[in-house]
Order: structure tokens, then sequence, then C-alpha cells
């Protein structure tokens, strides 16, 4: 997919917000406060939600690094689509002029992006069993005795 695909399938913010939408809240629209799954939109906002039952109102970013900015969701859509699409990495300087803001908002959207791309460490099992380094030593410098000369190198019997 080449970014003029991209603009065809998203082409304004009522498509990226569903597109959000459909990713964050695969199982159904739910507070992101209490995590009630029952609330109803907001006729005179778009893409607000009302809480049916702490009646607090949210949106699709709440709770997410998208949620205090004022960039529309398209320009976060296309960071993440260069992000991903770029093989080695990319610039904040560069990001910021493809998509027109400051290389310091591109700086903290690029934190927030990889942010959001990290599995975390809940879903990483731990390590178990018998762990193999390649020689490694742990401990370090032996203590100080009188008259006691220490051996140097790999023929030591370091832990």
């Amino acid at each position: 997919m080449d970014i003029d695909a991209l603009r065809k399938r998203f082409p304004n913010e009522e498509a990226c917000r569903k597109f959000f939408e459909t990713i964050l809240w695969k199982h159904g629209r739910s507070c992101p406060r209490c995590l009630n799954m029952k609330s109803y939109p907001l006729k005179s906002r778009k893409g607000v939600y009302e809480c049916a039952h702490c009646k607090r109102q949210f949106t699709v970013t709440c709770q997410t690094p998208m949620h205090s900015t004022k960039l529309p969701l398209w320009k976060w859509l296309l960071a993440m689509f260069l992000m991903v699409s770029s093989s080695k990495g990319i610039s904040s300087i560069s990001l910021g002029k493809w998509i027109g803001i400051s290389q310091e908002s591109a700086w903290k959207m690029g934190h927030s992006i990889r942010k959001m791309m990290d599995v975390g460490d809940e879903l990483l099992p731990a390590l178990n069993g018998i762990v193999e380094l390649d020689e490694k030593y742990v401990g370090g410098k032996p203590r100080y005795q009188k008259g006691v000369v220490h051996p140097r190198g790999k023929a030591t019997k370091k832990e």
C-alpha cells in the first residue's frame, strides 16, 4: 500500500475514527473509566460517547497516547503508516516534514506510536528452567586478602 491508496481508504476524519474504533473496541464500545459496555453517541458531537453508568463522555482516543493532542487522526494514521513502512526507521525531522508538523511534535508522536506498538511485559513469558549464556562472568574483582595472589583471566573459578 502506498500513501495514495491510504488516502483513498481513509478520505476523511470520520473514516479514520471508524478505523480506530474497530481496532480499539473489538468486542464493543466500552467506557475507558468504568469499563461499562453500555454507552450512547452524542448527537451534538461526532465521535463522542457518553457512558450509561458513570455519565462521563469519552472518545476513541481516551486513555491512549493520541488523547490530548490537537492533531487530526489522519496525521496519526499517516505517521503510523510511515513508521511501519520504513525499513530502517524514520527520524523525527523527516516525519515532521512529511506530515506537516514541527520536529518536536513529530518526536513526541514517534515515541507515542512506539509506546502503542509495545506488547508489554505481561505477554512475554518469564525465563524458567535452565538458561544458558555465552561466557558471562558474574561477580567482579576478588576481595583483597593479605598474602593471596588471585589469578586473572578465563581460567579463574568465578561464578
